[in-house]
């Protein structure tokens, strides 16, 4: 019998199994898919030599989280290899005006005064009150909620920083991206240079809780800047797994789990699709929540996670180009992201479109350049592209344009990357010409690779207040706990949320005794 039975090798199932693995406990992963990684692929699905990471492809978060701090000389000798980048993203606008950040704040600043004066100042404070807040917001995300810790963590941040910037704080959490940005900056362009970052994170402009993801990221970049894995994200992935076999444990790919196996409100091991019974002496399910009533024949504790909402979906299209984009400004070449929206009022509208089921006429687009920084990913001189659509609707109602009369993604999902990539060529001309190969990715396709993607929704569920922080991913199911003994679960269904931090990995990694 194993101690530990992870199901699923995304991101969190695998730290959890090598943090588990260290500690000497037998440790068994189990992936469905024919690869480990869930959301964490890297393929040549364009053209040889060009590698491209499918979905996820910043790994910032796990480059400085908990997982990285315990196991960092363990995952180097395993092979693993960060690229950073100092010029993390930019966002282009239709009139030729960019805005770059950069990790050279003067620089910044620079930019700032020639594209939007009026917001320097404002820069300047955010990037202070970020430099203050800190210490006291990152902490939390590597900290149950709610626990005592946690509690005890608020309290020390009141002693700091006193009780008004406590309740600054707290306003920040529950205002929506263009108070925030309204509040701060005067310009269009640096308001959506923030407001993007939301969209990353199912928010748009209007919903309450995207001010936080606006400012951590925006600042965040600047202070921070972005990671990369060398020759693909997937160094992360076969690095992790490596840590674990190192540590005597196993991992199984090609199997997929029908039900975790419960006796006397106790789980003991789970089921196979060929029959298999595994047994093992605690649980772990690295799996959306959505899909845990299946796992467990629809027992009564499993109800409220019935309502468990997903965010709305996303469009992937590779490009395999044989040089980089001729950006209207051509300083866009230097960044790893280039972001298109252009405005928070397309934010706005391109959310209502997708919410309502509409394809959007001009979704906000999340623009990767990685072989900027990592030219290892595509042969001598030749680049990939990495697009993702943000927002799309969940289920095809009509099109906004009046033009796509189709409303299954198989049958539109080629005419819609048409679209974008006509709305791209009015920032980059003559970006057709340099397409040698392009694989899209519908949200349909997305599901399809990992069944934890519902309806092409990246985010393992919609971050929106009340299924996040301390209510996520349901009162029921906090903490990584469940109402089933012995079953605990992690990934970005549970705190901390989306994204390839592996925090919930290393919380979860923590209640296996």
């Amino acid at each position: 019998m194993t101690d530990v039975l992870i199901i699923g090798s995304g991101i969190n199932g695998l730290s959890a199994g090598a943090l588990l693995s260290k500690q000497g406990k037998k440790v068994l992963v189990l992936e469905q898919a024919d690869a480990f990684g869930g959301a964490v692929r890297t393929e040549e699905i364009t053209l040889p030599g060009f590698k491209h990471d499918l979905f996820a492809t910043n790994l910032s978060l796990f480059a400085g989280g908990g997982v990285m701090a315990s196991l960092k000389d363990d995952l180097i000798s395993a092979g693993l290899e960060f690229v950073p980048s100092d010029k993390p993203y930019c966002s282009l606008f239709p009139d030729g005006k960019m805005i770059g950040i950069t990790m050279d704040r003067q620089k910044n600043l620079e930019t700032l005064a020639r594209v939007a004066p009026e917001d320097v100042e404002s820069w300047k404070e955010l990037t202070n009150k970020l430099g203050q807040l800190a210490p006291h917001l990152f902490p939390i995300l590597g900290t149950e909620l709610p626990s005592f810790a946690a509690l005890k963590s608020l309290f020390k941040t009141w002693r700091k920083i006193g009780t008004e910037e406590t309740l600054n704080l707290i306003r920040l959490l529950l205002q929506s991206s263009r108070a925030f940005t309204e509040e701060h900056f005067e310009h269009p362009e640096t308001k959506a240079l923030a407001a993007i970052w939301g969209m990353h994170l199912d928010y748009g402009p209007d919903i309450s809780g995207g001010a936080l993801f606006s400012f951590l990221e925006s600042i965040g970049g600047q202070e921070f800047g972005m990671v990369l894995g060398k020759g693909g994200a997937n160094t992360l992935i076969n690095s992790l797994v490596k840590v674990i076999e190192k540590n005597n444990g196993q991992l199984r790919s090609g199997v997929r789990v029908t039900e975790i196996l419960v006796e006397s409100n106790k789980a003991v091991g789970v089921l196979t699709s060929t029959g298999e019974r595994i047994m093992a002496k605690n649980v772990i399910a690295n799996v959306n929540p959505a899909l845990l009533p299946n796992l467990l024949h629809e027992a009564p504790e499993t109800k409220e996670l019935n309502n468990f909402r997903p965010g709305l979906g996303t469009m992937m299209i590779h490009l395999a180009l044989d040089q980089l984009p001729e950006w209207i400004d051509p300083a866009a070449k230097e960044f790893n992201y280039v972001h298109i929206a252009p405005y928070i009022d397309d934010l706005a509208l391109t959310y209502a479109h997708a919410a309502g089921g509409m394809l959007p006429t001009t979704p906000a687009l999340v623009i990767g350049q990685p072989t900027v920084s990592d030219p290892t990913r595509a042969p001598a001189g030749k680049h990939v592209l990495w697009i993702q659509v943000r927002v799309l609707p969940l289920e095809i109602r009509g099109d906004a344009s009046g033009v796509i009369s189709g409303k299954n993604w198989d049958e539109i999902s080629e005419q819609y990357a048409d679209r974008i990539i006509e709305n791209l060529e009015k920032y980059a001309p003559g970006l057709k010409q340099l397409i040698l190969s392009r694989k899209v990715l519908s949200p349909v396709d997305l599901e399809r690779y990992n069944p934890n993607l519902i309806k092409g929704d990246s985010l393992g569920g919609s971050h929106h207040p009340a299924q996040f922080f301390f209510l996520r991913p349901t009162p029921g199911w906090i903490r990584h706990r469940t109402p089933i003994k012995s079953l605990f679960i992690c990934g970005s269904g549970t705190w901390p949320g989306g994204g390839v931090g592996g925090g919930s990995g290393l919380m979860v990694s923590k209640l296996i005794k």
